[in-house]
């Protein structure tokens, strides 16, 4: 006879009981991959038992000859894998792989919350429209650059973020400052 509330098929570890999903959660991370590589490695991960996600959309490309429906990488040189951290040395090991992203100032990996990559999906499956991929995530306070147009190289702090533009503060010590608004998809964050 099977008592209630327990699952036969789970296996169980020899600490406290638990079962191996709970000895090594998972959770998703972003790792920088070769250019133009990022299929490529994501199939590698997943050959040796990683589950990996590649943000692409279809897209119509035109050529001078002919029309074709194709497969576009959302966020070039990155892909995202759901790991343990048993799986993190196999990351690091690929040579497609050129790093494994982190918070500033810390080594382990960032998680990526779940919601994010499944709000992602849901995005690119549904959408129809071109998807573009702006880096960055702004908010008050950041510091920024442009990186692109006439002022390249500027370097502000955010007043304000809109859907395309943000404020940029541009401050002259002792004065005050100067505020403009830029397009978002021309700042990237300054280190």
């Amino acid at each position: 006879m099977i008592s209630q509330g327990f699952n036969l098929t789970e296996p169980k570890s020899s600490v406290n009981g638990t079962d191996e999903r709970e000895a090594h959660p998972k959770f998703w991370i972003a790792a920088y991959t070769r250019p133009r590589s990022e299929k490529k490695a994501a199939s590698e991960l997943r050959k040796s038992g990683i589950e990996t996600y590649v943000p692409v959309q279809k897209q119509l490309r035109l050529w001078s000859d002919r029309k074709k429906l194709i497969d576009v990488v959302i966020i070039p040189m990155v892909i995202f894998a759901y790991v343990s951290m048993d799986d993190i040395l196999t990351i690091k090991r690929n040579p497609l792989i050129i790093k494994i992203l982190s918070f500033p100032g810390q080594k382990m990996p960032a998680h990526i919350p779940t919601i994010q990559i499944e709000n992602l999906k849901l995005m690119l499956a549904q959408y129809e429209e071109k998807v573009e991929f702006l880096q960055g995530n702004f908010s008050a306070k950041d510091k920024v650059i442009v990186v692109n147009g006439s002022l390249r190289g500027l370097i502000g702090e955010v007043k304000e973020v809109n859907n395309d533009t943000t404020t940029v503060w541009v401050a002259v010590d002792i004065l005050g400052g100067t505020i403009i608004k830029l397009e978002n998809r021309i700042l990237k964050h300054y280190e």
